[in-house]
């Protein structure tokens, strides 16, 4: 009888193990350079703990720091005053500006980090910072684009934004190896991602999966970050499986 099915054989150079199977080569790459990729997902947990602490509390409208039984900024507990307006607005601006910038450059080293450990290169902070300097404002740039087309693709139908979503997934790995333009990376990584979709969709169902352990009371969104960081590594190997494939 004639094989009907689409999908490739075992033995077939096209079948890819499972996006769960990736997950323990992971986090065996993560554990074992932990002294790189532990300072770089620090920092984005430190940002989300903080913006925790200004998050306002449940049925008011005073944050957690403002309040007299929480982070109090004066030795009466009371909320600040007017005059003190313009000075917590100056910081705040100041403080997404720090969020932002600081933000963009640990996504780019982190995203380079896990490019060389899929690609047993020697992990060095000094290359990372590198690929900072000489191509972060096109991958900042890259970021905007693919947010920008995934976001519009979801506002006008949903299923398009996930196509999208699938298609340019690939994109920053794809500029951080080549060193390809805006452009060439976005079509670059639609044609990787073509060669096997379920590869891809596979591996945005496990990161789904990861982040519904949130909602876990207390101590849900914990483990989701660290289960998470342990398959940090699993789309940049899954990038590498899909090259060798093209």
């Amino acid at each position: 009888m004639a094989r009907t099915s689409r999908r490739a054989r075992r033995s077939s150079p096209l079948h890819l193990p499972s996006a769960f199977d990736l997950y323990t080569p992971s986090k065996e790459i993560i554990l074992k350079n932990i002294w790189i990729f532990g300072p770089l997902y620090a920092i984005p947990l430190i940002f989300s703990i903080h913006a925790w602490i200004w998050s306002p509390l449940p049925r008011q409208s005073v944050h957690l720091w403002q309040h007299g039984r929480g982070f109090s900024v004066g030795l009466t507990g009371n909320p600040l005053p007017t005059y003190g307006t313009f000075l917590v607005v100056g910081f705040s601006i100041l403080w997404l500006l720090i969020i932002g910038v600081v933000g963009t450059v640990v996504q780019i080293m982190t995203q380079a980090a896990q490019l060389d450990a899929a690609q047993n290169r020697h992990l060095d902070f000094q290359n990372f910072w590198s690929v900072v300097k000489q191509m972060g404002w096109r991958l900042f740039g890259l970021y905007i684009v693919t947010g920008l087309i995934v976001i519009a693709g979801l506002i006008l139908l949903i299923v398009p934004g996930l196509i999208f979503l699938r298609r340019y997934f690939l994109a920053s790995y794809v500029m951080i190896d080549k060193n390809l333009s805006i452009g060439d990376s976005l079509k670059r990584s639609a044609e990787l991602s073509g060669t096997n979709t379920g590869a891809i969709w596979g591996v945005l169902g496990v990161m789904l999966l990861i982040s519904l352990i949130n909602i876990i009371p207390f101590i849900g969104g914990l483990i989701s970050f660290v289960v998470g960081c342990l398959y940090s590594i699993a789309p940049a190997m899954r990038y590498e499986q899909l090259k060798k494939l093209a």
